[in-house]
């Protein structure tokens, strides 16, 4: 048991609830007087800092939290260990997503020289339109948006440039590459990586990519220009991208704190008739519905009555809007909590993805019989030799395939 879980074990409930609220307020680039006045109150009377500290970076906001504490002359309230553990985390954000951009811009001007259009997507497109590129969105990676027909050419192009791509699991992927998922295997060079997106939702809307990817906005970043989506499609891809982190157990405050500057910034432009049309094509209207439940009970976001369609389900389902507001804040105050989709569900929805029966059988030999190099890497073998031996056990995956009984739980 951590440090962590023992202080929320004395402190109790109340304590937790006081220190997500105290996240909540402080999540955000602009405050009015009134939420200045009400974190200068609770700053007073606050001590959870470890546990507050903790749930800051569980949740991918330190940078963001620890910038605003110091520019509403608070920092000095905040105990040593985690004034300098924020701190910190502010520096290495800043120092990284300016390492990030430099290499987005060589990559997009490298693929523009080529006449591949490139968009930014998420952490670094939001970085440079809502949170006011000062390094305070922290990620990891570069996202990258082209359109499906260039999405190959560009991985080649970076692979001449000395990008080096993630394999894929079986080499028979290489004909449904563009089939599964939303992106390219990784690629990697220096320390950073560039995921390559072809897609933004499934396969049902390729046709908004085209378009977004086409009437795509341009930005100044410093002394660089970029493109990146449309508010309307870029709300939209956010709220997809939530869910595809929830279906493997994963919940950041970040993710969510995303969709919030992006309404706040650009409101007017989503919170349109057109919403709930998009939001159809693009296969997630429920999802799109929650997160603006969510965005109107936890962050006040006013609802016009143009989306009504998407933000209540009816007039007398005050039950489901509480219930999708109550589970927000349960993950809020327990990161870890949600429970991923199982391996084999996750192998039944990318099966199903795929439309022919030609491409279900290439996934599952491909599935079945992957790489030497996967099957070193997953049975911890050091020889080829070795890693073929487990191919026979693969072929039990055929009744984990299957569903067949007892299989069900099988790791293969």
């Amino acid at each position: 048991m951590t440090d962590v879980d023992d202080e929320l074990i004395v402190e109790g409930k109340d304590q937790l609830r006081r220190s997500v609220q105290l996240l909540l307020l402080l999540s955000r680039t602009e405050f009015s007087g009134d939420e200045k006045r009400l974190i200068t109150g609770e700053f007073e009377v606050f001590s959870s800092w470890k546990l507050f500290a903790w749930l800051a970076v569980r949740h991918g906001v330190a940078a963001l939290i620890w910038q605003n504490i110091t520019d509403l002359d608070l920092a000095a309230k905040v105990p040593e260990a985690e004034r300098t553990l924020l701190e910190g985390l502010r520096f290495k954000s800043i120092a990284r997503v300016a390492w990030i951009s430099e290499t987005a811009a060589g990559v997009c001007a490298l693929l523009e020289k080529e006449g591949i259009r490139v968009v930014l997507l998420k952490g670094l497109a939001l970085e440079h339109t809502v949170y006011g590129s000062r390094g305070l969105r922290q990620m990891s990676d570069a996202d990258l948006l082209v359109a499906p027909s260039d999405a190959l050419r560009a991985r080649d192009i970076l692979t001449g440039d000395g990008f080096r791509s993630m394999p894929l699991k079986s080499p028979l992927y290489k004909q449904i590459i563009l089939d599964l998922g939303n992106h390219l295997p990784e690629m990697h060079r220096g320390g950073i990586s560039v995921d390559l997106h072809y897609r933004l939702f499934g396969p049902e809307a390729e046709e908004s990519v085209a378009r977004a990817v086409a009437g795509a906005d341009t930005i100044v970043a410093g002394n660089e220009h970029f493109r990146v989506l449309p508010p309307l499609i870029a709300f939209l891809a956010l709220v997809s991208h939530i869910y595809k982190h929830e279906v493997k157990g994963e919940f950041q405050l970040r993710l969510w704190v995303d969709i919030y500057l992006l309404l706040r910034k650009y409101g007017s432009s989503i919170l349109t008739c057109e919403l709930a049309p998009a939001a159809e094509e693009a296969g997630i209207a429920a999802e799109t519905r929650t997160v603006l439940t969510v965005m109107e009970k936890i962050w006040g976001v006013k609802m016009p009555p143009e989306v009504n369609a998407l933000a209540v389900r009816n007039p007398d389902d005050v039950i489901g809007e509480e219930t999708d507001a109550g589970r927000f804040m349960h993950d809020l105050m327990h990161p870890g909590s949600v429970i991923p989709l199982s391996q084999r569900e996750m192998f039944r929805r990318n099966l199903q993805a795929l439309k022919s029966p030609g491409k279900k059988l290439i996934f599952i030999l491909g599935d079945i019989f992957p790489s030497v190099g996967f099957m070193k890497h997953r049975y911890g073998c050091h020889s080829s030799l070795k890693a073929l031996l487990f191919y026979p056990h693969r072929l039990g995956k055929l009744a984990w395939v299957l569903g067949l009984p007892g299989a069900r739980n099988r790791d293969i």
